[in-house]
């Protein structure tokens, strides 16, 4: 949903349009600040000075995705996937098609942990595709930058991912419950 065009913005509230938060697909009471990432990245305004009159007339959303968690089980290499991934078959995400690279299919996109210092967020499509076309990937509320991520091609599989290391300091996007829902957005 695109913000208004006019009028009183905030960054916290229930109304859609009048809401930065909403938008950016956080909760209306989540923590937000004026020079996070996330909304200096829907205001278009990356150094100095950012107004709320910025975000009027602002969409965040390239694309957005409802994961339905699943989990796959650790192994002795690393510990339990929890979110959506068709390659080994667990969870499942709303439309599966990625707007931003004309309708690739979704191939993951699930937080695991390898041990104490290495956890990962990936996101990932069908296709040797571009590092480009997007800046943000906000899972369940926690904002990941794209050019923060490490990109890579896995020919055997066909999917360009990404992923970011949160150095095993969380928090997981996609939680521990199966079958929870979490919103996935691109800006």
């Amino acid at each position: 949903m695109t913000l208004a065009s006019s009028g009183t913005m905030s960054i916290g509230g229930s109304t859609a349009t009048r809401s930065i938060n909403l938008e950016l697909g956080l909760s209306a009471t989540a923590t937000s600040n004026m020079n996070s990432a996330a909304l200096r990245g829907l205001a278009g305004v990356s150094s100095g000075a950012i107004a709320m009159s910025n975000f009027y007339g602002k969409s965040s959303s390239l694309d957005t995705q409802t994961v339905t968690v699943g989990t796959e089980p650790g192994n002795a290499y690393v510990g339990p996937q929890y979110g959506f991934n068709s390659v080994t078959g667990y969870g499942s995400c709303s439309d599966g098609t990625c707007n931003f690279y004309s309708g690739a299919a979704y191939h993951y996109l699930f937080y695991f942990v390898i041990n104490a210092s290495n956890a990962y967020f990936t996101f990932g499509v069908a296709g040797n595709v571009s590092n480009s076309g997007w800046t943000t990937c906000t899972a369940n509320g926690t904002a990941y930058q794209r050019t923060a991520a490490s990109y890579s091609y896995n020919s055997s599989n066909n999917t360009t991912f990404w992923q970011w290391n949160d150095g095993g300091a969380g928090p997981n996007p996609m939680g521990t419950t199966t079958g929870a829902t979490k919103t996935v957005v691109f800006t």
